[in-house]
C-alpha cells in the first residue's frame, strides 16, 4: 500500500510532495517511475542529516586543532609509561630465563648422580652373589672337615677299643715263656704303632680345631659383610622407593590402579623371593635370618621396577626444551578477548619450527588439521593415558606410528586459534585433562 502524507499536512506540504511520474527512456523503450510522497520526504531528510552531520564533524575539527598541542604531550608522556614497562618486563623475562636454566642444570646434576648410585648398586649386588657362591664353598669345606675329624675320632676311638682287647688277651692267657717274649715283642710293636696312630691322630685333631676356628672366623667375617651389603640395598632399595613414590604422587595419579594394571601387562622376570627351609644353627625354625631381610629386599627391587616399568609408558617428560611457559592450566582470560575460558593444557612459547618431543611412548592415534587447534598430534599411551601437541607449525609422525619418549614428533608454530608461535600441550586420563605442569614438576628430581 502506498505511503500517503499526513492528512493534517497543511496544502503547501502536500502540494510539495504530491506523487510524481517520471519517464525514462532506454534502448528504444519508455520506462515509467512511480516517486511517492514517502519517498520524497525520506530522501529531503537523508539530504538534512548529511548536511548536520557535516557541520558537526567540521566543528569537532576546529576545535580538536586548536588542542592539538596538549594531546601531544599526553601521547608522549604515555608513550614514555609503555617503554618502561616494557623494559621491565624484559628484565621479568630475562630472571625466569635464568631461573630455568637454573632448574635444568639442577635436573643434569639429579640425573647425573642417580645413574651413579644405579651403577653402585649394580656393582654391590654382583658382590653380593659372589659373597654368597664364597660362603657356599666354605661351608661345604667345613662340613668336609667336620666329618673327617668325626672319622679320626672314631678311628682313635676303635684303636683305643683294640689296644684294650689285647691287654685282655694278654691278662688272661697263658702262654709259654718260649712264646712270651715273642707276643711282647709282638704287643710292643702293636702298642707303639697304636700310640703313634693315636698321636697322629691327636695332632690331626688339633689342627682340625684350628681349621675350625679359623673357618668359623671366615664365616663370621663373610657374614658381617653379608651384612653390610643387605644395609647398603636396603638403602639403595628405600631411596628408589621413596623417589619414585614422591614423583607419582606429585603428579597425584590413582597409584594402586596403575600398579594393578602394570603388573598385568610386565613381562620381566622376578617374583617375590621365597626362601627354602635349611637348617641352619642361627635360626630356631631351621631358616636363615638374613632370608627374610633378602626375601624384603627383592620384593622391594620388583616393586621398584614394576613402577619405572609404569613410570616409562606414562608423560613424565618435558615436550619443549628450553621454551617459555606463558599460560598454565585452569580458567583464564581469552587471549582472544572473548571473556573467561577454560584452559585445559599448557602454552609453552619458543620460535617457530622448535623441536616437540613425545613425552612418553605410544600410539599416534591423529596428526592433522582440527578445529581451533590448528595441526595437532594425538598420542595414546598406557594406563588409559593420551597426550595432545597443538598449533605445530608441521607433524613428522603419522595415524598408527609407535613412538617412544624422547621421540621428535612435530615442529612448534602457530596454526589454529593462536597468538603466536607457542605449544598447547595436554595430558588426558580417560578423556579427562589434568595439568601438565605436576607431571612435568615431578620428574625433574627423578628421571
Amino acid at each position: 500500500m502506498a505511503s500517503r502524507p499526513p492528512r493534517s499536512s497543511s496544502p503547501v506540504i502536500r502540494a510539495m510532495f504530491a506523487e510524481r511520474h517520471v519517464y525514462v527512456r532506454t534502448a528504444g523503450k519508455t520506462r515509467c517511475l512511480l516517486i511517492r510522497p514517502a519517498t520524497q520526504i525520506g530522501s529531503v531528510i537523508a539530504i538534512a542529516a548529511v548536511l548536520g552531520w557535516t557541520g558537526f564533524t567540521t566543528s569537532a575539527f576546529v576545535t580538536g586543532a586548536m588542542d592539538g598541542h596538549s594531546a601531544r604531550i599526553q601521547l608522549e608522556t604515555m608513550s614514555e609509561a609503555y617503554e618502561a614497562r616494557l623494559a621491565a618486563y624484559e628484565v621479568q623475562q630475562t630472571g625466569l630465563e635464568e631461573q630455568i636454566n637454573q632448574a635444568n642444570l639442577r635436573r643434569d646434576e639429579v640425573t647425573r648422580r642417580l645413574s651413579e648410585k644405579q651403577a653402585g648398586l649394580v656393582a654391590t649386588a654382583n658382590r653380593l652373589q659372589e659373597a654368597d657362591a664364597e660362603l657356599a664353598v666354605l661351608r661345604d669345606r667345613f662340613e668336609s672337615l667336620i666329618n673327617a675329624r668325626n672319622d679320626d675320632a672314631a678311628r682313635a676311638e676303635a684303636l683305643v677299643a683294640e689296644l684294650e682287647s689285647l691287654q685282655a688277651r694278654l691278662s688272661g692267657t697263658e702262654i709259654s715263656k718260649s712264646n712270651l717274649d715273642d707276643g711282647l715283642a709282638t704287643l710292643a710293636g702293636a702298642m707303639d704303632e697304636v700310640i703313634a696312630e693315636r698321636d697322629r691322630a691327636a695332632g690331626e685333631r688339633i689342627q682340625l680345631d684350628i681349621e675350625v676356628n679359623r673357618l668359623t672366623g671366615a664365616i663370621a667375617q663373610m657374614e658381617d659383610r653379608q651384612e653390610r651389603l643387605l644395609s647398603q640395598l636396603e638403602d639403595a632399595a628405600r631411596t628408589s622407593l621413596a623417589g619414585m613414590g614422591a614423583m607419582f604422587g606429585g603428579a597425584d595419579v590413582d597409584l594402586d590402579h596403575i600398579m594393578t594394571q602394570a603388573r598385568r601387562d610386565y613381562s620381566g622376570s622376578g617374583g617375590p623371593f621365597l626362601p627354602v627351609s635349611g637348617g641352619d644353627e642361627g635360626a630356631e625354625d631351621g631358616t636363615w635370618e638374613g632370608d627374610t631381610r633378602v626375601a624384603a629386599l627383592m620384593n622391594d627391587f620388583e616393586t621398584v621396577n614394576l613402577m619405572r616399568f609404569a613410570a616409562d609408558r606414562l608423560p613424565f617428560g618435558e615436550p619443549v626444551h628450553g621454551g617459555r611457559l606463558t599460560s598454565g592450566f585452569g580458567v583464564r582470560d581469552d587471549p582472544k578477548r572473548r571473556g573467561r575460558s577454560m584452559h585445559s593444557g599448557l602454552d609453552i612459547a619458543a620460535p617457530r619450527g622448535t623441536a616437540i618431543y613425545s613425552t612418553a611412548g605410544g600410539v599416534v592415534t591423529f596428526a592433522g588439521r582440527q578445529s581451533g587447534y590448528g595441526i595437532v598430534v594425538k598420542i595414546r599411551h598406557a594406563f588409559g593415558f593420551e597426550t595432545v601437541y597443538a598449533h605445530l607449525s608441521r607433524e613428522n609422525v603419522s595415524v598408527g606410528q609407535s613412538v617412544r619418549r624422547g621421540d621428535r614428533i612435530a615442529d612448534m608454530g602457530s596454526t589454529g586459534r593462536s597468538t603466536g608461535s607457542h605449544l598447547h600441550y595436554e595430558i588426558r586420563i580417560d578423556r579427562m585433562p589434568v595439568n601438565p605442569i605436576k607431571f612435568i614438576e615431578a620428574t625433574r628430581d627423578v628421571l
